[in-house]
């Protein structure tokens, strides 16, 4: 095979893989994968939350069950409004002084 017969291959393997991943059923995929991951995180970050409030606080099941409530409420809330979470987190660092947003922890 010649240099320009490879080059030509390479080029319309580019391009294909350039149409499937544009195509909306690759990217409706990607996009359930996404959803996917992110509330497989979101269910972790609960638990250790949860964990935190039992072990600390000693937060039993009623507790607990009122802490899952409020957050899903709150998820509720974030859905409508795209800055929600930025506004809430510019309040806390008002009324406690901590800015969790912008605190630089990186998991």
């Amino acid at each position: 095979m010649s240099w320009a017969d490879k080059q030509l291959k390479k080029h319309k393997l580019r391009k294909q893989i350039k149409e499937i991943m544009d195509s909306p059923e690759f990217q409706k995929e990607r996009q359930k994968e996404l959803d996917k991951h992110t509330a497989e995180a979101m269910n972790c970050f609960l638990l250790i939350s949860v964990d935190y409030l039992y072990r600390n606080y000693h937060c039993k099941r009623k507790g607990v069950l009122k802490y899952l409530e409020f957050v899903l409420h709150q998820m509720h809330f974030a859905q409508k409004d795209e800055e929600y979470f930025q506004l809430m987190n510019e309040e806390l660092e008002r009324e406690v002084g901590v800015n969790v947003l912008g605190t630089g922890y990186e998991i």
